[in-house]
Formats: C-alpha cells, structure tokens, sequence
C-alpha cells in the first residue's frame, strides 16, 4: 500500500502541472488575449479602464515575455524568473527587458508581505518595479480584476468557500443516508410495489429540469405561504442580518438574525432541491448495483451456508455493491469546492458556483485561474480518496 500511495503522489503531482498548464494556455489564446473582455463592457464608459491600468495589468500577467516565461511567473512566482534571467542574461534595453533582477530578500520584505499581492511591487536597481507574485504553487492568484478589484483572489475564494461547504455537505449526507437504504430495499424487493414508487420518483429526480423544481420551492414555500399568512421561508441567501422578515419562519420560530438557526433556515429550500437530484440517481445506481451482485456465486454460497437474510444482504452483498457508487460520490468533493452553479444562482446563494460564473462572465481571470487550479488537484485527490475506499469495502481489492 506504501509504494502504491507514492506512485499515485507522483502522478497526482504530475497531473496538476499538466492541469496548470492547459489552464493558463487556453486563457492566454482565448481571441484577443485575456485582457480584450476588459475594455469598455455593455457600452459603459465607467467600466473602461484606462491605459495606465492595461499597462499595470501587462506588467503583472508577463504579456511582454515569451509564453513558457508567463507561464513560470504565474506557476511559481517572479522570484524564479529573474534567477532564470540571471542565467540565460538579461537584455540590456529596459524597453525590451525581459528580466528584471531581484532577490529571494526582495519578495520576502515587508513591502510585499504587508502588501500581499501581485500589484504590490518594490522597486529594484534600474527603476522598474517587480510584483511581489509568488506564484500558484503558494497559492497567490494575484488581485481580482473585476467582481472585487484590488482583492485578493484567494481571500475572495476564502469567503465563498464555507457557504457552498455547508450546502454541499449537508446535500451529500442527507443523500447518502437515504439513497442507500432504498437502493439496497428497492433491489430486494425487485418488482414490488415499493420497487415500483422508488422507480417513478428517480425518474422524476434524474430527468427534472433543477432550475425549474428551484423556481417551484421558492414560489411554493416562499411566495404562497406569505400570501397565505403561513410561516414562509427566505428565498435565497444564506442569512437574515441584520433583520429577520416580518411573517417569515425566522420570525415565527424566534430565531435571531446571523444565528445558526438561521443559516440553517436559509440552506432549507436549496438543500431539498439538491438533494432530490441527487438521492434519485444514486439510488438508482445503487439498485443496479445490488441486483448484479446478488445473482453472484458466492451471495448464493452464503445463503447455502445458511447465514442470515439481512447479513447476507448487508455484509456480503451490500458492500460490494458500493464501488460503482463510491466512484460516483468521491467526484462530489471537488463539487464541495465549486457548489453547485444553478442552484446557487437560482436561489442567489453567494458561494462558488456562483462566484465561477461572475468571474467568468466579466473576464476576472485571475478568480477563474484559480477557482479551476484549486479544483483540478481537489480532483486528483478525490480519485486517490476513491481507490483507498474500494479496498475498505471490497476484500478482493489490495494494492500490494
């Protein structure tokens, strides 16, 4: 198992880079760089930036260096690049200078730790400022260029993180807990009436449109019950602060704005929404899954032994019946991380999902960059999370 996990850390490392390098190349050759969706947006003079902001947002993204020397700046910060110049050599014109000479001392001085961002340069011996980027691999993304300007990224991605985590969570174990029990019920009692109903709402679940169900909760429990004087729940957003609506289920129940009470008020209608999704599929998978294991030679053997229904069932049948199902769920932890986008447009939830589709929609590549590098290795170790389960519910499987 050792020599197993350190092949897979190698080629999860592996992985990545190659991950961080199509990355950063299709939003460099996307038509007219990445700086052309920053001109003057919707006819708005206001949202134009100016020459000066270009030429600050050229010198830190590297537009004036060959490709492979923008990619190293991004990846592992300015420091490295201006070593590498040291030894292929600096050009002498500033005007086509490729490097800049600066030392390790530099982008661990005050100025740039205080400052903490790629905008934040010092200024070195000939007069040119160097950003203070240290790079992707210490997970500095440089400044938002758009939906927060002047912030940085990771603080950003650090604010929407928990909303989507306490969504997505909730989600995934109140699916787990149900889905299961009824796949395992619904593959026993195969053509039963249960069977039957179980069917019919999967197939509802899997083939309803999930911005549509959304829009229904919210006219539902949000608008009606107003209208009725019933106790109506939020609509979106993840609290109340910094006061609860009159009539509303906060307000019914006495529970205090920002409380827990109220983020959990809040994750109802989402979390019901996605979790339907969610429940009719994997158990659908799960009731495939244990119909083949169960016409198996040895869930037979054991029923000839004369084991008990429900530990044939739950010790031999079941367990083996989890690896197509642990395949599909270990590929929901970076879901985690990105939320869900529909849903949290829907119902106005700030968190990932949401976050990826503004940057994207107003060119903020250095949030889009790295909400995908964070999501690529969230990946890699989901599959890595996945191969250790299937030897803790399959004996047959060992990585010796």
């Amino acid at each position: 198992m050792t020599n197993y996990l350190i092949r897979r850390a190698l080629q999860m490392v592996l992985v990545v880079f190659v991950s961080t390098i199509v990355i950063y190349t299709i939003l460099q050759i996307a038509p007219g760089g990445p700086l052309d969706g920053l001109g003057r947006q919707n006819g708005d003079q206001k949202s134009e930036i100016s020459d000066a902001q270009r030429q600050r947002m050229e010198q830190n993204l590297g537009l004036n260096r060959p490709g492979y020397l923008r990619y190293l700046g991004w990846a592992v910060g300015e420091y490295w690049i201006d070593e590498l110049g040291d030894i292929l050599g600096n050009p002498g014109d500033p005007e086509t200078q490729l490097f800049i000479t600066g030392t390790w001392s530099d982008y661990q001085s005050p100025t740039c730790q205080e400052a903490g961002g790629t905008n934040a340069g010092f200024v070195v011996a000939d007069g040119l400022s160097r950003p203070c980027a240290r790079g992707i691999v210490l997970f500095d993304f440089g400044e938002s260029w758009s939906v927060a300007p002047g912030r940085q990224v990771i603080d950003i991605l650090a604010d929407r993180v928990p909303p989507t985590v306490r969504l997505l969570t909730t989600v995934v174990i109140l699916s787990l807990v149900v889905a299961i029990p009824i796949g395992i019920i619904s593959a026993v009692r195969q053509y039963s009436v249960l069977d039957y109903i179980v069917t019919t709402f999967g197939f509802f679940g899997i083939s309803m449109p999930v911005f549509w169900f959304g829009l229904m909760l919210i006219i539902l429990f949000g608008q009606k019950f107003r209208e009725l004087g019933l106790p109506f729940f939020p609509s979106g957003g993840t609290n109340s602060f910094p006061r609860v609506a009159r009539g509303s289920l906060q307000d019914f129940l006495a529970i205090d704005p920002g409380s827990a009470g109220d983020y959990a008020v809040h994750l109802v209608l989402p979390t019901i929404m996605l979790t339907l999704v969610y429940l009719a599929g994997w158990s659908r998978f799960m009731r495939a899954s244990m119909l083949e294991v169960l016409r198996q030679d040895y869930v037979r053997t054991a029923r000839a032994k004369g084991l008990r229904e429900r530990t044939v069932i739950y010790r031999h049948a079941a367990r083996n019946a989890l690896i197509p199902l642990i395949t599909i769920i270990v590929f929901q932890i970076p879901g985690i991380f990105s939320g869900a986008v529909l849903t949290e447009s829907v119902f106005s939830y700030p968190g990932m999902g949401r976050l990826f589709i503004d940057a994207l929609g107003r060119n903020d590549w250095p949030i889009v960059m790295g909400f995908l590098y964070i999501n690529a290795i969230l990946v890699v170790i989901a599959t890595l999370i996945g191969d250790v389960l299937y030897t803790i519910v399959d004996p047959r499987i060992r990585f010796e």
